[in-house]
């Protein structure tokens, strides 16, 4: 396993944190918070490295809203600060783990998204049926609330398997418990975290359960195989282990 030091000004100078607001404020900025924020653009990224730096740096408030996409979904808004903080974090953070991840995870990666998914799973069906000429079953599942039963001791801990610098897994325990339970859906930071927590499982589906066929997006999850007894719970009671 490959261990990462020595990180914090990778993610906390101006430059990349600079680099980060590029990347944020696009499509936002005729949004007023984002207009503010960018009125004393020097003033407010030097403050955060400074803030950073000497460890003042607290994590704001959220402001919650629904959206419909299609089922109801609570989204909670960082500041715009922070925001660009969560940039900054996920551009050092995201390519150590994402080497990690297994080929069927289709979740806010590059070049793995939705529309490649279904083509995988659809091309796992057609190889299961051979060619629709056989049985085939599908097991579809997704984790209740996934989001809100994130727990933040497990997630910090695999995140400081691989990150060894003490003042990265400060700013990581600062951003994680900025908010009181699971994680928040609308950070950045969320998505990598969220993939982070989940390759454990996926990890575990294919190497310890041995499934060939298995997609994931996010809190979402397929099996496909030939043998419905055991989609159905043939074998799959070693889950509870997990």
């Amino acid at each position: 396993m490959k261990i990462y030091k020595n990180l914090f000004e990778q993610i906390i100078s101006p430059e990349p944190l600079f680099s980060a607001w590029d990347v944020f404020k696009q499509d936002k900025r005729k949004r007023p918070d984002v207009q503010r924020f960018e009125w004393n653009l020097e003033e407010n990224i030097f403050k955060l490295h400074r803030d950073l730096k000497n460890k003042r740096y607290k994590h704001g408030p959220y402001k919650g809203f629904y959206i419909k996409d299609p089922k109801q979904r609570h989204i909670h808004k960082a500041t715009v600060r922070d925001r660009v903080l969560h940039h900054a974090v996920f551009s050092v953070i995201n390519p150590m783990f994402e080497p990690t991840f297994i080929s069927t995870s289709f979740s806010c990666r590059i070049g793995y998204g939705t529309h490649r998914g279904v083509a995988t799973l659809d091309n796992m069906m057609r190889k299961v049926s051979q060619n629709n000429t056989q049985p085939c079953y599908v097991l579809k599942c997704d984790i209740k609330k996934f989001f809100d039963s994130v727990d933040h001791n497990t997630l910090l801990s695999i995140l400081g398997r691989r990150i060894r610098d003490e003042d990265v897994m400060w700013l990581l325990e600062e951003i994680i418990e900025s908010f009181p339970r699971g994680l928040p859906i609308g950070n950045l930071t969320s998505q990598i975290f969220a993939n982070i927590y989940m390759n454990e499982f996926d990890q575990f589906v294919k190497h310890e359960l041995k499934v060939k066929y298995y997609v994931r997006y996010t809190d979402d999850f397929a099996i496909v195989s030939d043998n419905e007894y055991t989609l159905r719970g043939g074998g799959l009671q070693v889950w509870e282990s997990f």
